[in-house]
């Protein structure tokens, strides 16, 4: 398989399953060599399941993309991988990815299952549904999180999980509105569903789940996480809200032709910058704070 065809893994999607590692971070078991295997190997499991899918996807709307100016240089359409190429990939992807799955961890299996499930049921019917095929989308995230929980079996809490529902859920409306706005308007007829958007109803949705993604972390941040118990993550909300205003002033701007996080963050370097300051500060305020500094 040569270097464009791998293209076919979309490897530039990984990034959604490092949310597998929250869990990790959050119940102080980031130093944990057992935790750390585990975490990894899910890691690496849930990337064979959305590679999987991700080519299941390619291979439904093959036909399609063939007609399409850009994604007719995709491998299947352009024919560097041929269908039944492309059928062993899934196959192989999708089963290893729940043998692995069943070997680690029961509950992360089903995890993985539901995943994997879900996104199939997006790829065929959901992503051509208004509004379902970005919950959809939004739900998967939680997935990829509950499962690092239940791969080092430990608690999450309900507010992370939420906070993490609305935040994909307000990166998907993003993505629907770069994708509405910089579409060539005679390419609709291959994204059905954006014609049922419009950037009036894009841009409600975006402010009220912002609205909504602040108000849920800063919950989360004043309960903290399940194993510490205080306020400590209070201290992180300002730079929590420096991130998302710098976010919406980018989507806004109408400069941001990138439809995916990882395009924003290579085109804008300070939100990058203040994301993994924001890692940064977590990591020091969770493992290297005294814990009675918080306890009043």
């Amino acid at each position: 398989m040569n270097l464009p065809a791998f293209d076919i893994f979309r490897p530039k999607q990984w990034y959604k399953n490092l949310l597998i590692f929250i869990p990790i971070v959050g119940s102080l078991n980031i130093s944990d060599t057992n935790s750390i295997f585990l975490s990894l190997v899910g890691f690496g499991i849930l990337c064979m399941s959305s590679s999987g899918t991700y080519i299941l996807n390619d291979l439904i709307d093959s036909k399609k993309d063939s007609l399409h100016p850009r994604k007719k240089n995709r491998p299947i359409p352009s024919g560097k991988i041929t269908r039944n190429q492309a059928i062993i990939l899934i196959t192989t992807l999708l089963v290893i990815s729940e043998i692995f799955a069943i070997l680690l961890n029961v509950q992360f299996f089903i995890l993985n299952s539901i995943l994997i499930a879900s996104m199939i049921i997006y790829s065929i019917k959901i992503k051509n549904i208004f509004l379902m095929d970005v919950f959809s989308i939004a739900i998967n995230y939680v997935f990829r999180a509950m499962s690092g929980a239940y791969l080092i079996d430990v608690k999450i809490s309900p507010w992370l999980i939420i906070g993490i529902f609305l935040l994909a859920l307000l990166l998907a409306f993003g993505k629907r509105k770069n994708e509405l706005m910089f579409l060539d308007k005679s390419l609709l007829e291959f994204r059905h569903v954006l014609k049922q958007y419009s950037q009036k109803i894009l841009n409600y949705a975006i402010i009220i789940t912002a609205t909504a993604v602040i108000l849920v972390y800063s919950i989360y941040a004043i309960n903290g996480p399940e194993q510490i118990g205080d306020w400590r993550l209070i201290i992180t909300i300002p730079v929590a809200f420096f991130i998302l205003i710098s976010y919406l002033t980018k989507l806004f701007s109408g400069k941001n032709e990138g439809k995916e996080l990882d395009d924003l963050l290579v085109s804008d370097k300070k939100l990058l910058l203040s994301i993994l300051s924001y890692v940064v500060l977590v990591i020091i305020l969770i493992y290297l704070i005294p814990p009675n500094i918080f306890n009043w």
